[in-house]
């Protein structure tokens, strides 16, 4: 089984990825294999909706295999002004329902404000319920992400931390039961 996540943040030390890794090591856990692709490394140029796919570049035809090829999903995004980044909305509209219906996804963000990442959440189920996939219901945001996480990578936060590692094993569980 494997698991491909998109962190869709373009900053090198992102938390959003810090966020995931805590996510994705609960999955490996289960011997799950997980592909992450952190849009600060992988460079999808603007979606063109004129473009035919044959047309579409390298880079994009093997972004739209691995997620084709993916038996569940981590969708992770940082809330830029109240909604989901501009790079995982761009790298989702190369998807569609062909290759996400049915799927499991997990989703998980980050915000820079205290009050958490209610409104990218929302977003993103949304887009999972157009693109036919099914979101996990528990979906936790952490507040104040850039002052969240401890120098080795967890959550300052226990009860935080908890929530993501359950994500991670409510994944895991989900793709092991459908097998």
């Amino acid at each position: 089984m494997k698991v491909v996540a998109l962190v869709g943040s373009t900053r090198k030390n992102s938390t959003t990825r810090k966020a995931v890794d805590i996510v994705t090591s609960e999955i490996k856990k289960h011997d799950i294999e997980v592909d992450i692709i952190h849009f600060a490394d992988v460079k999808l140029p603007i979606y063109e909706g004129d473009l035919d796919k044959e047309h579409y570049p390298t880079e994009v035809k093997q972004f739209i295999e691995k997620m084709a090829e993916a038996d569940g999903v981590i969708l992770a995004s940082p809330e830029y002004h109240g909604s989901v980044s501009g790079v995982l909305k761009n790298a989702l509209d190369y998807v569609g329902a062909r290759e996400m219906s049915g799927k499991i996804a997990a989703i998980v963000c980050t915000a820079g404000s205290k009050l958490g990442a209610a409104n990218t959440v929302n977003t993103l189920h949304q887009i999972c319920r157009n693109l036919h996939a099914w979101a996990l219901p528990q979906s936790p945001s952490i507040p104040a992400s850039y002052e969240a996480f401890e120098p080795d990578g967890s959550l300052k936060d226990d009860n935080l931390q908890g929530r993501l590692e359950a994500l991670g094993g409510s994944l895991a569980e989900e793709l092991t039961m459908r097998k």
